[in-house]
């Protein structure tokens, strides 16, 4: 799949703005804050039908204004869709693909692939489990549609079990029934989620071992491990082993919303071993897995958008990354950049045919 055209209306910091695409790599190049990083958000919000670094569709209208519209053009197999998403503050967004409306983003998302890598992907590391979570969920959404109602199902009966324990703590009663009434439908879905996440990080693993070695040099022994509450005991067991624990906290304490990913370097722990260099070497690898995995499920090229990636990067690093980016046959790619000369000296190393664009204040330019 390749993004032909970009056209943002009041979106972030751009009030108008069109943008055409080289289909190869695009690199855009400016002060932070010019607006670089919000071009591949509204290319992954047109994709994904949400933005990567903002949960509130509020967040993305330009400032004093009450509306967004995003519009992009793309070639994807014989066909040339177009997506249009558009929300006006305080209503339900709209998404259209070549004139059609999408009744639900369930119905959007896994037509139009894509995969991000942001300097703040760091914290799936430093951070809770739910950003690690939200990584397994966004590469399975992509390539398997019963996973993302499988998930939707388990996370609204989750939603309406916790307000149940919450009010019956708040208000000292209990009811039996009406906690098994919301409780027993989140077995069937738990028990999927946690399959289809197994199968995936067994997937992932090999995949992701072999492309750290190729941006590290092989400096360093990485792996991955699934963690799961339900791996050794059914969702149904622990639930009624939890169910004291549950009445006390007013929140349910088991199931597949605890779910981990664990990051292990040479043995240690990456957050209390890894330099800066190597959790970005490893988030980049893990990333960029994520994509080969899409690929090899799906039998297309997602979209790749890489925000800031040579920072913090060693020159060693920067080239390994690059050939690996060039050697592996990657579709369209999408870099931003502080740097112009970095940037086209980076580029010129690679091989690849490419587009720059200078971003200022919301203005983009080709240069």
């Amino acid at each position: 799949m390749i993004a032909k055209h970009l056209k943002l209306t009041q979106f972030r910091n751009y009030d108008f703005e069109t943008i055409t695409f080289h289909p190869r790599v695009n690199a855009f190049t400016g002060l932070n804050g010019m607006g670089k990083t919000n071009i591949l958000d509204a290319l992954y919000y047109l994709c994904l039908g949400k933005s990567y670094f903002s949960s509130l569709d509020k967040n993305v209208i330009m400032q004093e204004k009450d509306f967004f519209r995003l519009e992009g053009h793309f070639v994807k197999d014989d066909d040339n869709p177009s997506i249009v998403v558009k929300n006006k503050a305080g209503q339900r967004k709209e998404i259209e693909i070549s004139g059609k409306k999408v009744d639900t983003i369930a119905d959007h998302v896994g037509q139009f692939l894509c995969v991000i890598i942001a300097p703040d992907d760091v914290q799936l590391i430093l951070e809770g489990s739910e950003a690690r979570r939200n990584l397994l969920n966004n590469t399975i959404v992509q390539s398997d549609k019963s996973y993302l109602n499988d998930l939707l199902l388990y996370n609204g009966l989750l939603k309406r079990r916790n307000a149940l324990l919450k009010s019956f703590t708040d208000q000292k009663i209990w009811d039996e029934l009406l906690i098994e009434s919301v409780t027993a439908p989140m077995f069937g879905p738990a028990q999927k989620i946690y399959e289809a996440r197994k199968k995936m990080v067994n997937q992932l693993q090999p995949i992701f071992a072999e492309i750290y070695a190729e941006v590290s040099g092989s400096q360093e022994q990485c792996s991955i491990t699934y963690q799961s509450q339900i791996a050794d005991q059914n969702l149904e067991y622990l639930m009624y082993q939890n169910l004291p624990k549950d009445k006390i906290l007013g929140r349910t304490s088991a199931g597949i919303h605890k779910d981990d990913l664990v990051f292990v370097m040479n043995g240690q722990p990456l957050r209390a071993y890894a330099s800066q260099g190597q959790l970005k070497s490893f988030v980049l690898a893990l990333k960029i897995a994520q994509y080969k995995m899409l690929e090899i499920n799906t039998q297309e090229k997602p979209i790749l958008l890489l925000d800031d990636i040579f920072d913090k990067l060693d020159p060693n690093r920067v080239s390994q990354l690059l050939k690996l980016l060039v050697d592996k046959e990657f579709g369209q790619i999408f870099i931003t950049d502080t740097d112009e000369v970095r940037t086209r000296q980076v580029l010129d190393l690679s091989g690849s045919d490419y587009s720059i664009f200078g971003v200022e204040q919301g203005q983009v330019s080709h240069l």
